[in-house]
């Protein structure tokens, strides 16, 4: 009987440890996006000036990402709806699933009046690991860095804790989940605010059909730089925020 009564144990134990894992590669991640709206102005601009006396400094969005370690699905939650943002609001609502076994992506993005659905292969970043850490959500992350076309250099924070490869908008490939990225110069950050463990299915990453503009990386960057080529500083970073 004491056999038995042991053999028991040890198989709720197992079976305990397995739900445990589970539970690690599988859930839903709450992200607050937070966007300098200030530093979009020069100071020296008298219209802006004007306009910064109106205008709250920070544009705060809720997004969810849920994940197992098959697939993500990244989709925003709770928008700002504060109306002096509504022409600010290229890019900032993007929708991105990621199958992480066949490698494969799909965004959706809206650029003011277009709405384009990217089929294509999950970007590839050259991550650096650095030496500093940080508590986010209540897990420890580590601090790397990459560079994004060629010039705008992204900070992530990531943790082990969560085994699975993947984050916010389309940033992947570092070892553990993405809780936190900070793009200094669109002075744009990503942040965790809460991390929910429960099991979920194929069923949680469908995406409704659109009539969206399907297009690829390539395709959809060519359109953004030919239409944006005479709007400046703004329209260069429109283009940056569309490649997150």
């Amino acid at each position: 009987m004491k056999k038995l009564l042991f053999l028991l144990s040890i198989l709720i134990g197992i079976n305990a440890f397995v739900e445990a894992q589970n539970l690690a590669l599988s859930g839903i991640i709450t992200y607050e996006r937070n966007e300098n709206m200030h530093k979009q102005f020069k100071d020296d601009n008298s219209w802006s000036a004007e306009r910064l006396k109106h205008m709250p400094k920070y544009k705060t969005d809720q997004f969810q990402l849920s994940f197992t370690s098959k697939h993500s699905l990244y989709k925003i939650s709770l928008e700002d709806e504060n109306p002096m943002f509504t022409w600010m609001k290229a890019a900032a609502s993007n929708t991105v699933r990621m199958d992480l076994e066949t490698k494969k992506i799909i965004c959706e993005k809206s650029i003011y009046e277009g709405n384009y659905r990217i089929a294509d292969s999950i970007p590839v970043y050259q991550w650096k690991m650095l030496g500093e850490y940080r508590q986010i959500a209540g897990y420890n992350c580590r601090k790397a860095a990459t560079i994004l076309l060629d010039s705008i250099y992204v900070i992530a924070f990531y943790t082990d804790e969560i085994p699975v490869s993947t984050g916010p908008e389309s940033f992947s490939g570092l070892p553990g989940m993405i809780l936190g990225i900070v793009v200094p110069r669109l002075n744009l950050t990503y942040f965790a605010t809460k991390v929910e463990t429960q099991l979920l299915t194929d069923a949680n990453f469908e995406l409704p059909k659109s009539k969206a503009k399907n297009s690829t990386f390539q395709l959809f960057n060519e359109e953004i730089s030919k239409a944006m080529k005479n709007w400046g500083e703004y329209g260069t970073k429109i283009l940056w925020k569309a490649n997150l």
